[in-house]
């Protein structure tokens, strides 16, 4: 098993790609830290709760209620990881949300809620957990970011905002802890069949826009992010370190 005695945090992991990514990496044999507002998805298709399943795997897993853009629970969340483990090998910063409407018509309240999540939220995870990845002869970080961080769309320039910062956070980590053995890279995926491009994917129109810009003739599960995580998290990256990794379909080729 590529994960075999490591230890794994990874936020966001209630629903889509970060329930993806720690039912995987569970499967391959790493023990988890499960990290969400909520402790499992409202989703009927997303029962029984990753904690369970994840458990079911023969791994030890905890689960801590964490808003990561709160820096007290954060803090707290990394005690419960000191306290239960140990130690930490891989985080997996996850946790996101996604608001739209024109820059003109973003209140800031709006404005602080999504960059505290989505980028806030992973700079406060990361600071709280490098003490513990310095100890670690495998320490990973992964960033999901998105190819919004790279290219805009409409309507979202909160999330496009914190995603470009992901991936320039992702690069900045690399260079300041490369030498001391951390690694920090990111994922940037396309469109993937999660609860929260759902609302756009039931929009015929959107959908349509979707299907056309993505190569290949489906959409992205959030199995084809976890399987590049699990890479990132791996021995097999070993010497991979300030990347982020488009998971996308071909939809940025062209």
């Amino acid at each position: 098993m590529r994960l075999e005695g490591r230890v794994a945090l990874v936020s966001g992991s209630s629903s889509g790609i970060g329930r993806a990514i720690a039912l995987l990496f569970a499967q391959e044999g790493a023990d988890i830290v499960l990290c969400d507002l909520q402790p499992e998805s409202r989703l009927a298709e997303e029962r029984p709760a990753t904690e369970e399943l994840a458990r079911a795997k023969g791994r030890n897993v905890t689960f801590q209620r964490c808003d990561v853009a709160r820096e007290e629970q954060v803090r707290e969340l990394l005690a419960v990881v000191t306290t239960r483990f140990g130690r930490l090998d891989v985080l997996v910063n996850c946790a996101g949300i996604f608001l739209r409407r024109p820059i003109a018509e973003v209140p800031l309240d709006e404005w602080n809620q999504v960059l505290g999540t989505n980028l806030t939220g992973y700079y406060l995870m990361a600071r709280a957990a490098i003490p513990l990845l310095l100890e670690s002869k495998n320490a990973s970080i992964v960033n999901i970011s998105s190819i919004h961080g790279r290219l805009g769309t409409g309507s979202a320039a909160t999330y496009c905002a914190a995603k470009g910062g992901v991936e320039n956070l992702t690069r900045q980590i690399a260079v300041d802890y490369g030498r001391q053995g951390i690694r920090c890279n990111a994922i940037a995926p396309g469109t993937i069949k999660t609860a929260m491009s759902k609302p756009f994917r039931e929009d015929p129109t959107i959908l349509a826009e979707y299907e056309s810009r993505t190569l290949l003739p489906r959409l992205g599960e959030p199995e084809d992010v976890a399987y590049a995580a699990l890479y990132l998290a791996s021995s097999e990256s070993s010497f991979v370190t300030g990347h982020s990794l488009v998971v996308d379909g071909g939809w940025t080729s062209w």
